[in-house]
């Protein structure tokens, strides 16, 4: 039977410089989440991704070049992170950036981040982050945006109650899908209570170099911030 695809798109873009490919040599093996934990059994204990326990612990979903999770891992040296990313490019950015910082409180995977998410323990997580995913505009391809029922039960799942579900985006259309998606789900709650919650970043939020080069539609971007009950 031939596997699922699971992760689409290109998986390399440009060619990388040397500095780049040097970052993936040194630190991906470092990092990368070994592969017998992804064993999408739902029994993988976040603090054995560690060499030392932390003080909560969040996952970046699809970090593109990583200067979100960069920053925050420059922000709170105490917090675990997870970061997925499946292209080259971005990953490759990323371990560059953080190549010459502190860094042992970071575990990456270079695919599907839904490899660690069912493969995690129950209850281990404080926070997801979803940022600007890919919004899939043709109707048919609506399948394979990361935000769906299936996806949010795993979420769910790992989230502890009282755990944050973060996610942005700048098109309109995905917007409205996320909020509905993430409304209908059971285990979930909206934290907004006025218009101006979901339009306005909140306290200490870090710009995305998408937010800051005024791409299509940044200048409306929603920030969708939900509660695992």
């Amino acid at each position: 039977m031939k596997p699922q695809k699971r992760v689409y798109g290109r998986r390399a873009g440009r060619p990388l410089n040397t500095s780049r490919v040097s970052a993936l040599d040194t630190l991906l093996p470092q990092l990368a989440i070994p592969a017998e934990l992804l064993n999408e059994k739902a029994e993988t204990r976040i603090e054995s991704l560690f060499n030392t326990p932390a003080a909560s612990y969040w996952f970046e979903i699809g970090f593109g070049n990583g200067e979100h999770l960069a920053a925050l891992m420059a922000r709170n040296p105490d917090t675990g992170y997870l970061g997925a990313e499946p292209f080259i490019n971005g990953m490759s950015a990323f371990l560059k950036s953080i190549h010459d910082v502190p860094h042992d409180h970071v575990r990456i995977l270079m695919d599907d981040a839904m490899m660690i998410a069912n493969s995690l323990e129950d209850r281990c997580l404080d926070g997801i982050y979803v940022l600007n995913p890919d919004p899939w505009h043709k109707k048919r391809h609506h399948k394979r945006r990361i935000i769906n029922q299936k996806n949010l039960d795993q979420f769910a799942r790992i989230l502890k109650p009282g755990g944050q579900l973060i996610m942005s985006t700048d098109v309109p259309d995905l917007a409205e899908w996320m909020v509905t998606e993430a409304v209908q789900h059971p285990a979930f709650d909206w934290t907004a209570q006025k218009a101006d919650d979901w339009r306005t970043p909140p306290p200490g939020w870090i710009k995305t170099r998408y937010e800051e080069k005024g791409a299509r539609g940044a200048d409306k971007m929603v920030y969708l911030i939900f509660e695992k009950a």
